[in-house]
């Protein structure tokens, strides 16, 4: 499908050289934005044909890629940074069935480095994590005030540390 005009209505973008078009894939894929040699390059939007998943956000050579969105089926989604297609860098992601959030560090789509994650429940752990795991040092609160700081191996409380109760 050769790329067409779109208008505002169709995708909101920043302003910025580049064409922009509408191209399907299979059945029900479907991007609207910005393509460089027909791929997809620039700001745009991709809805996938399961319609579980949607990215609206920068790509570069037809890879997610800078700052984007990737909304999922259940309420929940990832908001930050991609690199060559993959969820890479700073971001925030909310799970849409349990409602827990985390920011901070991602690698290869997992929280990996330092980052925040807060439960449903009220408890916030502050510190490392390893592909997704709490490991390394970091701090535990709970919902009742509790605390504990210290080190963490695979995602319990494992060597050194303090436990402050009320």
């Amino acid at each position: 499908i050769q790329p067409q005009k779109m208008s505002a209505a169709d995708v909101e973008r920043p302003p910025g050289p580049g064409p922009r078009g509408l191209h399907s894939h299979g059945r029900c894929n479907r991007y609207v934005g910005e393509h460089v040699n027909q791929l997809r390059h620039g700001y745009g939007v991709y809805t996938y044909s399961n319609k579980f998943f949607r990215y609206e956000g920068h790509w570069e050579n037809g890879l997610k890629h800078g700052h984007g969105k990737l909304s999922l089926g259940d309420g929940g989604y990832y908001e930050g940074s991609f690199v060559k297609g993959e969820i890479e860098g700073h971001g925030y992601r909310l799970w849409g069935l349990s409602g827990n959030t985390y920011t901070g560090q991602f690698h290869q789509g997992e929280p990996h480095g330092r980052g925040v994650l807060r439960t449903v429940s009220g408890s916030i752990y502050e510190g490392s994590f390893d592909q997704g795991r709490k490991e390394g040092s970091g701090i535990l609160t709970d919902s009742n005030g509790e605390m504990y700081e210290g080190e963490f191996h695979d995602n319990k409380r494992h060597g050194e540390g303090i436990q402050t109760t009320r």
